[in-house]
This record gives C-alpha cells, sequence and structure tokens, in this order.
C-alpha cells in the first residue's frame, strides 16, 4: 500500500515539474550562465560572454513567443507577408481590365395575401344580408384566430432565439476565456522568459568589471 501511494506521489510531483518545465528552464539557464561566466572560467570575459549568449537566447525566444502570438491571432505570416510584398512589386507593363457594370436589379417579392369580404348590398334581403353579415363576421373570426396563432409562434420563437443567444454567449465566453489562458500559459511566457534572459545578458555584459571586481 505504501510503495503504490509512493508511486502516486512521484507521478504527482512528475506532472507538478512537467506544469512549470518553461520556469524550470529559465532559471537552469540563468544558473548555467552565471555558473559559467562566475566559477568556471571567472574572467572578465567570461562573464561579457555569458551575457552575450543570454541576450541571444532571449531576443530568440521572445522573438519566437511574439510570432506565436501573432499566429495564435489568426494574423497573416511575416514570412508570407513579406513574400506578397516582394508580389506587388510594380510591373514595367500593367494589364488594364475594364470592369462590367451589373445590371441585375434585385427582385422585391411581396406577399399578397387576399381577403374575400362580402360587400353590403341594400336591394338584397334582409335575410340574405345577415347571411352575409354573418360570413364576414366568420371571416374576421378566422383573421383574429390566425393572428393570435401567429403572435404565439412568434414569442415562442422570441423565447427559443433569447435562449439560443444566451447560450452562444456563455460558449462564447468560455472560449475567449480558454482562448486567453491559451495565450497567456504559452506563447506569452515564451516571450517572458526571453525578456528575462536578455535582461539577466544585458546586465551581465554591462556591469561585467564590476562583478568582476566583486568576485576578488
Amino acid at each position: 500500500m505504501s510503495i503504490h501511494r509512493l508511486r502516486l506521489w512521484i507521478l504527482d510531483i512528475w506532472r507538478w515539474l512537467v506544469e512549470g518545465k518553461i520556469v524550470f528552464m529559465c532559471l537552469f539557464v540563468i544558473a548555467a550562465a552565471v555558473a559559467l561566466g562566475f566559477c568556471t572560467w571567472r574572467s572578465e570575459f567570461s562573464i561579457k560572454f555569458a551575457g552575450y549568449v543570454l541576450q541571444f537566447i532571449g531576443m530568440f525566444f521572445a522573438i519566437i513567443g511574439l510570432l506565436k502570438i501573432r499566429a495564435h491571432f489568426g494574423q497573416p505570416l511575416l514570412r508570407k507577408m513579406f513574400f506578397n510584398w516582394l508580389k506587388r512589386f510594380p510591373k514595367w507593363k500593367r494589364n488594364v481590365v475594364l470592369g462590367v457594370l451589373d445590371l441585375n436589379l434585385p427582385l422585391v417579392s411581396m406577399k399578397i395575401r387576399a381577403t374575400v369580404w362580402i360587400p353590403d348590398n341594400a336591394n338584397q334581403p334582409t335575410e340574405k344580408r345577415i347571411e352575409d353579415i354573418v360570413k364576414n363576421l366568420e371571416i374576421i373570426r378566422n383573421e383574429q384566430r390566425e393572428c393570435a396563432n401567429s403572435i404565439d409562434d412568434l414569442k415562442q420563437s422570441h423565447e427559443e432565439h433569447k435562449k439560443k443567444v444566451a447560450e452562444q454567449a456563455k460558449k462564447m465566453e468560455k472560449e475567449i476565456r480558454s482562448d486567453l489562458e491559451s495565450l497567456y500559459t504559452s506563447d506569452l511566457i515564451t516571450s517572458l522568459v526571453g525578456l528575462i534572459w536578455l535582461i539577466v545578458g544585458i546586465t551581465m555584459s554591462t556591469l561585467a568589471k564590476e562583478l568582476y571586481l566583486l568576485l576578488k
């Protein structure tokens, strides 16, 4: 039982270390540069050279991180933009292309609704006129029923649309949050590590003489 628990604990430690691998790599590279510059050779030139190497690696990682951030947002690669810019070099001979005027006019579709209405005729008998009035009232009743059904359908579709919009908004919010988390936990950290190496490298190269004097 204890051996199994020990294995699980070691696996948890390994996963924890893997999550922070870029941070440990940053610290390891700085420690290696400091060890080589201050301990192995221990000279002003070694400190300055180690600082220069850190600057070079830091600039390389910062550029990679920035390019990944650009690709993360779907922007075209700089290489592709450069080639497209070369393709747009002005030519000596130009082909003149005449535009064709589109005369197709949009057709407006109108829904025409015909309602059969019986007009009142004073020359007809009273029974016939009352019968026509009853038919007209039946037509009005049917129109009102259809309008009520249409209003109910509109209300139902509106509620369904509201629910669908709310679900899409929540889904979009989760996608944006996931996208930002992916950005801040991968590409941006790469640039940040590069900037840290660059700062340490500049410090070592600029203050190489002073740092060397402190070792004596």
